[in-house]
């Protein structure tokens, strides 16, 4: 069988981190972070403030695409953090050696903010929370994965995400 990379895609604060890091225990997958993967052009970006725009992390989705086929090339299977709001990154992603499964967190807008409330003791951002919603594109038929839903528990998450990806390789 192919590696498979589980991308983990949904607004900050909605738990992915927690669900990468239940996930990378129970398969044993190499995992990493957006953050761990972003370009250094985009970096400085983000460094000098402000939300960039789906255009200007165009570069990002290449870095995670690469380290995603790289990964798949020394027999790896992944599990990578990921905004993945929009289909255009998603589709870049899907590029990658291997096969890509997609688990998007999905939250309210009220389920992240007292998610964050209860991390960090803080609300989040409103204006970056606004345009990444703006910014979501639901997954769409023809890709591969699955919405959980972002106020259930890390473990409860990665039942639903494993149950989806196993019935989904199943039919191959």
């Amino acid at each position: 069988m192919a590696p498979v990379h589980i991308v983990l895609m949904g607004v900050s604060g909605s738990g992915k981190a927690p669900l990468a890091a239940e996930l990378q225990q129970r398969t044993g997958f190499t995992g990493a972070t957006a953050e761990g993967l972003q370009p250094e052009e985009v970096r400085s970006r983000m460094g000098a403030g402000g939300f960039l725009t789906p255009e200007e992390r165009l570069p990002w989705a290449y870095s995670i695409r690469d380290w995603l086929t790289e990964q798949a090339q020394q027999g790896n299977s992944t599990v990578v953090v990921s905004l993945g709001l929009g289909r255009r990154a998603r589709d870049i992603f899907r590029e990658a050696e291997g096969f890509v499964f997609f688990v998007h967190v999905h939250g309210t807008a009220d389920v992240i903010r007292e998610r964050s409330l209860k991390r960090t003791g803080e609300y989040p951002d409103e204006e970056v929370l606004t345009a990444q919603y703006a910014e979501l594109e639901r997954l769409r038929a023809d890709e591969a994965g699955v919405r959980v839903d972002a106020a259930q528990s890390p473990e409860v998450l990665a039942d639903a995400a494993l149950a989806a990806l196993a019935a989904l390789t199943a039919q191959d």
